[in-house]
């Protein structure tokens, strides 16, 4: 059996200044910025995440805030680092079907609010395949969802955003 998505969720791409790239995505295209925190991955950088249309993100990973827009960074500006694809079956189910095609990857590996799966495709690219641990029930925006959930985190103090904030908004919205 195929693995079953539900649209790009985003593409992640390297940037070389944060301020340009917020300015650009948030002044320019109108796009929302609806996450700010620091790369899980590389605390030398920031994880932008713009609001491209319901549902559609594109994702940045820059120098942080301040820094030296001619910081060397490990891959090539501009360069897509993967391209996420939301789960339309559990991630196990992926994982099964992942493993039945003989694909290597990594994970599930714990994003927070999400959980991830990262393979290579035949031709090298790094493709993402993530599910939100607490699904995201029908008529709700993304978006918002996101944007409440990290400002949950910013009143906490925490430096990511976790399960417990997207819970806790959905909560509230009752």
């Amino acid at each position: 059996m195929a693995i079953r998505t539900n649209g790009i969720n985003h593409p992640a791409l390297v940037g070389r200044n944060y301020d340009e790239t917020v300015a650009f995505y948030r002044d320019v295209l109108g796009m929302r910025l609806v996450l700010e925190q620091p790369n899980l991955d590389d605390d030398s950088q920031m994880h932008l995440f713009f609001e491209a249309g319901p549902g559609q993100f594109i994702a940045y990973f820059v120098p942080k805030q301040g820094s030296l827009p001619d910081t060397p960074q490990r891959r090539q500006l501009g360069a897509m680092l993967h391209l996420a694809l939301n789960l339309d079956v559990p991630i196990d189910e992926a994982m099964a079907t992942l493993d039945a095609h003989g694909v290597r990857y990594k994970g599930p590996v714990d994003r927070g609010y999400e959980r991830s799966l990262y393979f290579r495709d035949p031709n090298g690219a790094v493709v993402e395949l993530m599910s939100w641990i607490t699904p995201v029930p029908d008529g709700v925006d993304e978006g918002d969802l996101i944007v409440a959930a990290q400002q949950r985190r910013i009143a906490r103090k925490a430096g990511f955003v976790e399960n417990e904030d997207v819970k806790a908004v959905l909560a509230q919205r009752g």
